[in-house]
């Protein structure tokens, strides 16, 4: 597709007045019909393919969900390059993008059509707590590098938003039941109910237990771990040009969880949310509004330690996105957002955080074969904590007001010097803002004390990147490739992350704290492609090098800051699959190097490192249609080895599933 055509789909997609001034939401299923590929929206708000976005994107469609097998969406994001997973548990894994993954991860924002599910107390994603199912998943979009002027902030290393259908647009009913080894058994089910064009509603839930893995335990160990979410997602045409949105989530999970205290803890989380939209195409152009709160309450009681707290997060957001004229697209933002997490035992009663943002995105077609994309985001944040006054022996006050001001910003220069070739050069700056727990707490329990502070500066990257797209026609395949060169100024360690001293006292004391910086190069290069006789496949690089600036001392204290030990540096994905009359069978293979994750040595009394020697997982997954609504599947994740280490935490065992979906 030429570069002229794809402006003049993404023009008719954008509905304008002859006026020049309007935009219309996007209906995903006409643009993907235009567009004969998926497309995105989240980037500049007009439909785009992911090789024409001003960032570097993959695209799962839901028929890369199906073929996978997976009951669970790290399981997905295993085989995409540039992204490493790491299994801990049945139901506790850690995602990172381009390295920087740990035990808890707060470099990655994970959006639900464009609601944060990333958890703010400790800074971290519950990824089988996410309130989808499978089945209502359009897509899930991976953008790799800073992106927090587009997405918002932690947005660091990167985003992964997930697309659902739209219930006023499409009808989505299944059920689908799936069981197999460590007794594990998964259920999820999704209803549409529309009524003429101006009313949709889709709710949905799942559930799921299973056997923990063998191996390493703690002392309060929970060896059958269940999660349960539901919710629903309503949508009203008001007018031609008017629509509303309403949504609500409920969920909990009950498992071990690895944080970075290098042991495991009993966890118990439940959550819930509510949300409300509004976008309406006026004169002055597409404006929305948005609002939700997400709630959750956590405990984790238990022999070692014993937590627990209250958090909520509440956020509203307005945006204003207008055509001027034929080449330009502008969107104007703000946005406001209050966090607070509440416990007399952690955090002398409540701590508060208010961020205040506002955000300019513009998008110049300068040529046909031309565009340039500039976005900037300020925002200021303000922290206020109830016992501001608490003094720590020999370290005094932690606890004062704080001010935040920062700037954020993406730039993309995208040239297609044919109909096959595309490139791209961006920069970019993002922020990784502190936690709650690292700006609040106040853990003391008997010998150890554990304490944040609000004197923590947050962490900016920057980052310089080039990409190359390539279509090969005659293959029926495409070429990605980029490489990227980043700089962190500074990380932030949790106050579990800092080595440990004592107070005069004698009690064990480890404080939140800022560690000098680091720098990553790296990049990915792959091919993926289909035939008409119904084969696919795919195959690709990744590349993830990182240098910390902190002492070496300083890191083989601090395990959990040394990140290019941390970092597996290469990776390679392989797959293959068919599709033959009724029968589809696909599989995908990884290999990555080893790295070192971190474990708490209790003869010790620190973390210590852990070594992941290099490994190879093998998921294959068969299905075959019974008919036009019943589908029964076979799946083996990591087919190839019964038990494989993919963290210090219990090696993660073969799972295999047998499952049977309806469609209607």
């Amino acid at each position: 597709m030429s570069a002229h055509r794809t402006i003049v789909i993404a023009m008719s997609l954008l509905a304008l007045t002859p006026e020049g001034t309007r935009a219309q939401t996007v209906d995903y299923s006409a643009a993907e019909g235009m567009f004969g590929e998926p497309v995105t929206v989240s980037a500049t708000g007009k439909p785009q393919r992911a090789s024409e976005a001003p960032t570097s994107i993959k695209i799962l469609t839901a028929d890369d969900i199906r073929r996978s097998g997976a009951t669970d969406i790290p399981s997905i994001l295993r085989f995409v390059p540039g992204l490493d997973v790491r299994r801990y548990g049945q139901f506790d894994s850690a995602v990172g993008i381009r390295g920087y993954n740990t035990a808890l991860n707060p470099r990655v924002l994970v959006l639900v059509d464009g609601r944060q599910v990333y958890q703010d107390d400790y800074g971290y994603t519950l990824w089988s707590l996410i309130p989808v199912t499978l089945s209502e998943i359009r897509q899930i979009e991976i953008i790799r590098g800073p992106n927090a002027a587009l997405y918002g902030f932690n947005a660091v290393s990167g985003v992964i938003n997930i697309v659902t259908y739209d219930p006023l647009r499409d009808r989505k009913n299944a059920v689908s039941v799936q069981g197999g080894t460590q007794n594990q058994i998964y259920g999820e089910g999704v209803a549409t109910l529309q009524s003429a064009d101006r009313f949709g509603i889709r709710v949905s839930g799942k559930a799921t237990r299973a056997d923990e893995f063998g191996g390493y335990r703690a002392i309060d160990t929970i060896e059958g771990p269940d999660v349960e979410t539901g919710a629903a997602d309503m949508r009203y045409r008001l007018n031609d040009k008017t629509e509303l949105g309403v949504s609500a989530s409920i969920g909990q999970i009950r498992t071990d969880f690895y944080p970075d205290l290098g042991s495991y803890l009993p966890l118990d989380v439940e959550s819930d949310s509510l949300r409300g939209t509004l976008s309406s195409d006026t004169a002055i152009g597409l404006i929305q509004f948005d609002a939700y709160r997400n709630a959750n309450n956590l405990r984790s009681t238990g022999t070692k330690i014993d937590l627990g707290w209250q958090q909520d997060t509440t956020v509203v957001k307005a945006s204003d996105l207008v055509r001027i004229g034929s080449d330009h697209t502008v969107r104007i933002g703000a946005e406001y957002r209050n966090n607070t997490i509440a416990s007399d035992t952690y955090f002398s009663g409540e701590m508060t955080s208010d961020v205040l943002s506002g955000s300019a995105m513009w998008n110049w077609q300068m040529r046909p074969n031309l565009s340039l994309t500039n976005a900037v985001r300020v925002d200021a944040m303000s922290v206020r904590r109830d016992g501001s006054d608490v003094s720590i022996p020999g370290i005094g006050k932690r606890f004062e007001d704080r001010r935040i001001v920062e700037p954020s910003f993406n730039s993309a220069l995208l040239y297609a010097p044919t109909e096959v070739d595309t490139f791209r050069l961006s920069a970019a700056r993002a922020l990784q803002l502190p936690s709650l727990l690292s700006l609040g707490l106040f853990y003391s329990q008997g010998p150890f004390l554990g304490a944040g502070t609000t004197d923590l500066d947050p962490s900016a990257v920057m980052n310089y990147e080039i990409g190359y797209e390539r279509k090969l026609p005659t293959l029926g395949s495409q070429l990605s490739a980029s490489v990227f060169v980043q700089d962190t100024d500074k990380t932030i360690g949790s106050p579990f992350a800092a080595p440990f001293e004592f107070t005069p006292e004698g009690q064990i004391l480890t404080l939140a704290d800022n560690f000098d910086g680091s720098s990553a190069v790296g990049g990915e290069i792959g091919i993926d492609g289909h035939s008409e006789t119904g084969w696919r496949w795919n195959l690709s690089y990744s590349l993830a090098s990182i240098r910390d600036r902190s002492p070496d001392a300083v890191l083989f204290d601090s395990p959990s800051i040394n990140y290019a030990a941390q970092n597996p540096v290469h990776s390679v994905i392989a797959g293959l699959g068919v599709t033959w009359d009724r029968l589809e069978i696909d599989g995908q293979a990884r290999w990555q190097s080893e790295f070192t994750d971190f474990r708490f040595d209790d003869t010790r009394a620190q973390n210590v490192a852990i070594e992941v020697p290099d490994y190879v997982t093998l998921n294959v997954r068969a299905g075959y249609k019974l008919n036009d609504k019943a589908t029964a599947s076979v799946t083996a994740e990591q087919l190839n080895a019964a038990r494989i280490l993919t963290s210090a935490g219990r090696p993660s065992e073969r799972r295999l599933m047998a499952g049977l979906k309806f469609e209607f």
